[in-house]
């Protein structure tokens, strides 16, 4: 709803797209890149050049700071002085484990989708679309329904997501997982067989591997 108190269900970050359904003055009702309709306020909105960089890591700079992922432009860049060392092509793609370990300990927030904090399929949403340069979808379940399962675990590749009742990991091989989770309130990496409480919990509510 169109109020500050209503609840998250997503965020862009600095730089992406969306397109305007209606303009209600101190809101807007956009729909994003991913297909989510829901309202930002409208001083939020800005155009801006053509986007030519994503950002490798967060930066801050006279006062703002730009989350990992964003995108920016050759006005960006100059006006905010940022660093070549921070930026790629917007076709460059990454390691996802390695880029998804960069978040360790970032905390667990509902409808977050960057370094800030995220959700499960917030975290695993931005790192594909920034690793891969693939838009998928932004909740767990329509994600599971995109991907192409994978027989067991004996199949499953590095990278790959593994999925329970409500959930979404990425798969680092060898059983363990990284993910957002509320259990740790952060981004953990996690054992499927090291014989836990949590993990047998994560093997109970385990739905496929896509």
């Amino acid at each position: 709803m169109p109020r500050f108190r209503s609840e998250r269900i997503s965020q862009l970050i600095y730089g992406e797209t969306f397109d305007i359904i209606e303009d209600l003055g101190e809101y807007t009702l956009i729909k994003t890149e991913d297909g989510v309709k829901g309202y930002v306020k409208t001083t939020n909105i800005g155009g801006g050049g053509e986007r030519k960089y994503k950002l490798k890591d967060r930066y801050r700079s006279r006062g703002k700071i730009f989350p990992f992922g964003s995108y920016l432009s050759d006005e960006d860049v100059e006006k905010y002085r940022i660093p070549k060392r921070y930026l790629s092509s917007l076709e460059e793609e990454f390691d996802i484990i390695i880029e998804a370990k960069k978040f360790l300990g970032v905390p667990y927030l509902w409808g977050g989708t960057s370094d800030f904090g995220y959700d499960c399929s917030g975290m695993v949403q931005r790192l594909f679309k920034f690793s891969r340069n693939m838009i998928i979808p932004r909740n767990s379940k329509d994600q599971m329904n995109a991907s192409r399962p994978v027989k067991d675990f004996n199949e499953a590749k590095r990278g790959d997501l593994i999925f329970f009742k409500g959930h979404v990991a990425i798969y680092m091989g060898r059983g363990r997982i990284i993910h957002a989770n509320g259990t740790y309130s952060q981004v953990t990496i996690n054992n499927l067989f090291d014989g836990s409480k949590y993990s047998e919990h994560l093997k109970s509510i385990f739905i496929n591997i896509g």
